[in-house]
């Protein structure tokens, strides 16, 4: 069954690589470390490659490795982030790695969204 916990996060930590030039575009490899409060709990450490193509789309793909407590439990977790935006349409998904819990999130799928609040929302489900 289906579980679903929502947790507010800030970012403790942003750090911007060095920007790579391609002849219309542009891309950057980012690190970041989250902090979670309200229902969830813990702290995250983000990966992420951003590509800017001047006058057009946008793309980021991350990793996230998740050090999170919620619903009595406690692990940890990868969540895979892909989002691209082309000026019309913005596409996003956020899918917990099979096979990447530990601790209590043994056996987690499932997907997350991050909504304009910094509310982290995880849809999940645990193997019994």
């Amino acid at each position: 069954m289906t579980e679903r916990v929502t947790g507010a996060f800030t970012f403790d930590n942003w750090e911007g690589g060095d920007i790579v030039h391609w002849d219309e575009a542009q891309m950057q490899r980012n690190k970041g470390t989250k902090v979670f409060t309200g229902d969830i709990t813990g702290t995250s450490v983000l990966e992420a490659v951003m590509l800017g193509v001047e006058g057009g789309p946008a793309i980021y793909v991350a990793v996230e490795k998740l050090n999170l407590e919620f619903h009595g439990r406690k692990g940890t977790f990868f969540l895979a982030h892909r989002s691209m935006a082309d000026g019309t349409t913005h596409r996003k998904s956020l899918e917990i790695v099979p096979g990447s819990g530990t601790g209590d999130f043994t056996g987690i799928s499932g997907k997350a969204e991050i909504l304009p609040s910094h509310d982290l929302v995880l849809d999940y489900d645990l193997e019994s």
